[in-house]
């Protein structure tokens, strides 16, 4: 495929020199050629830096750009991120996560999406799942095809669901410009609120096929924001932002849906309360189920709410047998495929 737009490939990394090599290989056998990669470590105290220094030459050898960057220090994720971005100098944007990869097409059939549908501010790919190992396991996609989306009804879903992260979407540059102010810093839900500023933009085009790895690690380890209730609180302000947001770019469909909105985070406090109990954090847990009537008053009458409330006082091998119940009773995770909103447009690819 020949086309003039650059495409700048952000990798934040830090610590998953393991994982490292697998991404950039999944770099190297891209179908487009045009393509410049900003990659910052995080202050890593693995051999991340000397793994991105043996793909210097690899790179070179193929005449790409590659730049490397090593923070004095960890800012976290977010800034990171932003840390890579101010380098970029191409036309489209995609940021991948070190430890995820692609596949060979992902690059030269989001290009073509936004080339030949000028009104697109971001596409979407399907995402498939890799375990640590390499083992690949295949997902459910969100919409039931490739299509595109008008912006304002794609924001409003947006408003139930991040669906994307940074690994599976690539943004034109060019449309972004009426957000620009609107960049902040989240602790935990900066994909989610980037989607988002993205349909004030455009229309957003959805890619029904998995072209990228989403890296899921083994040990269902629990990260301090979790623990902290983070991703609950973030996602309610998320949601109110949204409100103020779209309101500025005169669109009403988002707020429309607020309501359902914050009662589905409430349903997300399930979700976390078991990830909570399969890790042996029942307090932690406890605080979940106490926080989701809150946001959805009925909850308190769901059969997985008062199951998950009768497995906190239990320990070991009773929770476990307890929780296997209630996974194989209750899927915790999307098993369909949604039609797309009404007024989308078939994409052929």
């Amino acid at each position: 495929m020949k086309s003039d737009l650059l495409v700048s490939i952000c990798i934040p990394n830090y610590n998953y020199g393991h994982y490292l090599r697998n991404c950039l290989d999944s770099i190297l056998a891209q179908t487009y050629p045009n393509i410049e990669v900003i990659l910052r470590d995080n202050g890593s105290t693995d051999d991340s830096f000397e793994i991105m220094m043996e793909y210097y030459q690899k790179f070179k050898e193929k005449g790409i750009y590659f730049s490397i960057h090593k923070n004095k220090y960890n800012y976290g994720s977010d800034m990171n991120t932003q840390l890579c971005e101010f380098d970029m100098t191409g036309d489209l944007e995609y940021v991948l996560a070190s430890d995820d990869s692609i596949e060979p097409t992902f690059i030269e059939k989001c290009v073509r999406v936004i080339e030949e549908n000028p009104n697109v501010s971001m596409v979407m790919t399907h995402r498939n799942e890799i375990d640590e190992n390499g083992n690949i396991y295949k997902t459910t996609p969100f919409y039931n095809q490739s299509c595109i989306i008008k912006g304002e009804d794609q924001a409003a879903v947006f408003m139930m669901a991040g669906i994307a992260i940074p690994g599976q979407r690539m943004c034109n540059s060019a449309r972004l410009e009426p957000v620009k102010n609107f960049k902040r810093i989240w602790n935990v839900a900066g994909d989610w609120y980037n989607n988002f500023l993205c349909a004030m933009c455009g229309d957003i085009a959805y890619i029904a096929d998995p072209l990228c790895n989403y890296r899921v690690h083994s040990g269902n380890e629990t990260n301090e924001s979790e623990k902290k209730l983070m991703g609950v609180w973030e996602h309610y302000q998320l949601i109110n932002s949204f409100v103020d947001i779209s309101n500025n770019f005169g669109m009403t469909k988002p707020a429309a849906r607020y309501d359902a909105a914050v009662e589905k985070l409430g349903s997300m406090c399930l979700r976390y309360a078991f990830k909570m109990l399969e890790n042996h954090l029942n307090d932690t847990a406890l605080r979940y189920l106490q926080l989701a009537p809150v946001l959805k008053k009925e909850i308190t009458k769901d059969d997985t709410y008062v199951q998950l409330l009768e497995c906190v006082p239990l320990q070991s091998p009773e929770l476990e047998r307890k929780l296997k119940q209630i996974r194989g009773d209750n899927p915790l995770s999307r098993t369909v495929s949604y039609d797309p909103p009404e007024g989308f447009i078939p994409l052929k690819l």
